[in-house]
């Protein structure tokens, strides 16, 4: 069992690691892990492999040496270095400090694990004062805690607040868990509860997996459910394309038919006969028009990427809609930070932003208020479009990208819009991301690379 926990506690750091080694929280969140992990590896090298060997390392008391060297030391790095690299984790996350605080907290919080090693004995007994332990390892652990809520509250940007908020769950409350077991519990000279570490590291494990699919952990999300979308689009445009030539060339023989008949009714004096003609001609223009609409939603979006002015995209659909706006009586309320500049195509934001406007304006007949917001937070330019209408259901809420999925029973709605706007920010390596609620409104947020972001007209 220690050896499979000490394995999911590598798996998890680098799992980690690997999503974005360049940051520095999650370099120092990965070495939380492996520092965490150094308790598991003393207890593997004294429970498992010392007993399991036991007949050859009689033999070899050098080796037996080494290998107790080796399980003090990685005791001693574990319980000293957990909180200092945690501590780093919450420095570093808190984009609020400066880097010249960042370092200076980096470098003046190692003094008090450097004390430890001067005042410890590791070999051939690792013998801890816990009481001066505590001293300074709570202080350590409440300051990280706090540092993280902070950044939390100030975060401004959703998607990085909703992610931060299940991220300080699942570290700060197994980290307060673990601390007990380690040092608070050996005050009280109770040196073995330091195993139930595994039950809280197994619970940790799978309650990030389970929260990473859905929601995200340091920054991580496995988009099973995106790349689901992503496949359904492109099955569809393919499916599209080829069904769009067929179905063209059998209306077109119906319209041919049908207009052979009508002027044989013609000539022979029939109208119900005519009649029915018309009308098949009519149903046949119909299809065209359908498959010519479906297929325009669901081509494949080509950018023309140039510098665009996102705040005057907004202004012009908002002014565009006048009419709309007027006659449902909303009131339109506009956050504009008119300084940002971003690299994309102009034309598709603009259809992207308008189709979110008609969202909400079809949501509120009988008034309400439409909300548009554009600002810079650390990661993302953020567009919002938030309306007070009808909200959208629990039920109906996962399903609103799926194509041909509508909640407006119109014969002229295809359910085609918002699968449109996905793939337009999916174009242009940014985000859509929905909140609603029945009976309170919606709110979709668009989210921008930092990247695409053009700081001034020089660069």
């Amino acid at each position: 069992m220690m050896v499979f926990i000490l394995f999911t506690i590598w798996a998890l750091g680098l799992f980690v690691l690997f999503t974005d080694p360049k940051r520095t929280s999650i370099r120092w969140a990965c070495a939380t892990a492996f520092v965490g992990a150094g308790g598991f590896i003393s207890g593997v090298i004294d429970e498992t492999i010392m007993p399991y060997f036991a007949e050859y390392l009689a033999a070899k008391p050098g080796t037996t040496n080494t290998l107790i060297l080796a399980s003090r030391i990685s005791s001693f790095i574990c319980q000293v270095g957990l909180p200092y690299t945690f501590l780093m984790f919450a420095v570093h996350s808190a984009e609020f400090l400066s880097r010249k605080v960042k370092l200076t907290i980096q470098y003046a919080a190692l003094i008090l694990p450097l004390g430890m090693l001067w005042i410890t004995p590791v070999y051939p007994e690792l013998l801890f004062n816990y009481w001066i332990m505590v001293a300074w390892v709570i202080p350590f652990f409440l300051f990280s805690c706090t540092l993280l809520v902070v950044q939390y509250m100030r975060e401004k940007d959703p998607l990085v607040k909703k992610n931060s908020f299940f991220t300080n769950v699942l570290i700060i409350i197994p980290l307060f868990f673990v601390f007990i077991f380690i040092y608070i519990m050996r005050i009280q000279n109770d040196y073995e509860a330091w195993r139930y570490n595994m039950l809280v590291v197994t619970i940790q494990f799978i309650l990030i997996v389970a929260i990473s699919l859905k929601y995200g952990f340091l920054g991580v999300r496995l988009r099973v459910e995106k790349k689901r979308l992503d496949s359904t689009l492109r099955a569809l445009t393919s499916g599209a394309q080829i069904i769009n030539h067929t179905i063209k060339n059998e209306a077109g023989k119906i319209s041919l038919y049908a207009d052979r008949i009508e002027t044989y009714a013609d000539e022979t004096n029939q109208p119900s006969l005519k009649e029915d003609a018309l009308v098949l001609m009519q149903s046949s223009q119909h299809m065209l028009d359908m498959m010519n609409r479906i297929q325009n939603q669901l081509r494949d979006v080509e950018l023309r990427e140039e510098p665009c002015d996102p705040g005057q995209i907004i202004e012009q659909v908002t002014q565009n809609l006048t009419p709309y706006i007027l006659k449902q009586q909303v009131e339109v309320v506009s956050e504009l930070d008119e300084t940002l500049r971003l690299y994309g195509d102009g034309v598709q934001l603009r259809e992207v932003i308008t189709n979110l406007c008609m969202n909400a304006l079809e949501a509120m007949k009988s008034g309400g208020k439409l909300h548009l917001q554009l600002f810079m937070s650390h990661k993302h330019l953020i567009i919002t479009v938030a309306d007070t209408g009808t909200g959208i259901t629990k039920e109906n809420l996962p399903h609103v990208l799926d194509p041909f999925f509508s909640t407006k029973r119109t014969g002229q709605n295809f359910g085609l819009g918002l699968s449109y706007c996905y793939n337009v920010m999916q174009k242009h390596q940014g985000q859509l991301e929905i909140y609603s609620e029945q009976g309170k409104g919606t709110t979709v947020f668009l989210f921008f690379p930092k990247k695409r972001v053009i700081i001034n007209d020089s660069e």
